[in-house]
């Protein structure tokens, strides 16, 4: 996979893949598809679902929240909560919702993940990694012209909408 220097990748067939196939947290019910890698207690992250939500229904967006944890000792098992809860949207808003802004931690309360969802979260950092950098949130998407592009970062609240318009 190689990356375009505006961004855009080339050959972003095994990614789409990696990506589709990957232990995500789905919101919303649109045909524009937005694929966010994230860590449980990222400041980034959490501005980023913030500015987000006002954006899923209007824009017929759908947001897969792909989690990976590295960032603090308690990411990976808070992660692990969020893919093992009953309702996993229900367990990432509530991290989101109590994100500690002073502490840079979330909300949802760490576990000892089971074998499946350790699996799952080294398969995503994987997929983390196969973009060049572990920078947490990172955005992927396929753009209208059929390119896929790669957001390291948070994008300004004031970019954010064009980025969204230009998802397929």
């Amino acid at each position: 996979m190689a990356a375009a220097p505006n961004g855009t990748v080339r050959d972003a067939v095994p990614l789409l893949q990696r990506l589709e196939h990957a232990h995500w947290v789905a919101q919303g019910h649109g045909p524009h598809i937005l694929y966010v890698i994230f860590d449980p207690n990222c400041p980034y992250c959490h501005a980023l679902y913030d500015e987000l939500q006002p954006h899923i229904h209007p824009d017929q967006l759908t947001v897969r929240y792909v989690p990976v944890g590295y960032l603090a000792p308690s990411s990976f098992g808070k992660a692990a909560a969020i893919l093992e809860a009953k309702n996993p949207l229900a367990a990432m808003q509530k991290n989101e919702s109590g994100f500690d802004k002073t502490s840079h931690h979330g909300a949802i309360a760490e576990i000892l993940p089971n074998a499946a969802s350790t699996n799952a979260l080294h398969s995503n950092m994987g997929i983390l990694k196969a973009t060049g950098q572990k920078i947490v949130p990172t955005l992927i998407y396929t753009r209208r012209d059929n390119t896929v592009k790669i957001i390291k970062g948070t994008p300004d609240k004031t970019d954010l909408p064009a980025v969204l318009k230009e998802i397929r």
